[in-house]
């Protein structure tokens, strides 16, 4: 079924938050302009800094960035995920290699777009 369009969720976090713009701009050259930005934070993070039981793992989460943003697209197409990745890929080449975040799509059973009547 992967050639089949399907209504899917497309989620990027982005661990480099500076190529946040250059991200946004790969959606929109993959025709992708539903996106919402959300500011976010990595459970490594927000565990080894404001939960002092868990500060003895704070070595873990060395070098962890302090935020991320978290893109969701909902897309009609769902094949879009294969031209988005690519985009994503080439933006972030010259980023820091360690952690530079992750993309996945789910399937929807409903999608509706509000700003449209009937």
């Amino acid at each position: 079924m992967p050639d089949q369009a399907r209504e899917e969720l497309i989620i990027c976090v982005l661990n480099e938050p500076a190529f946040l713009d250059d991200v946004l701009a790969a959606f929109l050259e993959a025709d992708i302009t539903t996106a919402t930005v959300i500011e976010s934070q990595g459970m490594g993070r927000l565990l080894s800094q404001d939960m002092p039981i868990f500060a003895s793992f704070r070595h873990l989460f060395a070098g962890s960035k302090p935020y991320s943003y978290t893109i969701v697209a909902p897309v009609a197409d769902g094949r879009l995920i294969h031209e988005i990745v690519p985009l994503i890929r080439d933006v972030l080449a010259d980023a820091d290699q360690t952690d530079r975040g992750f993309v996945f799509s789910l399937p929807l059973s409903t999608f509706v777009n509000l700003s449209n009547t009937g």
